[in-house]
């Protein structure tokens, strides 16, 4: 079970990243991991659409790798 808020640091990468969708998770043999998912306005930009980590030090690592998305193209909104 998640708790309705999430945990601090993961409010910190999410304000850190705006652009991607982060949250924590487990699998099935209920070991933690951290998501970070590209948001629409900013797929088809070459960034990494999908990036998974064990921690959110090591998701934000990654993320800090990568260069930063550009502007999404207007034509590229979706709803």
């Amino acid at each position: 079970m998640y708790p309705l808020t999430p945990p601090v640091e993961v409010l910190r990468a999410r304000a850190r990243f705006p652009y991607g969708e982060i949250c924590r998770c487990h699998d099935a043999s209920e070991a933690p991991g951290v998501v970070a998912v590209l948001t629409p306005r900013f797929q088809r930009t070459g960034s990494a659409v999908l990036v998974c980590a064990a921690t959110v030090a090591e998701l934000a690592e990654v993320l800090d790798g990568q260069p930063r998305p550009p502007l999404p193209r207007r034509d590229w909104y979706f709803p």
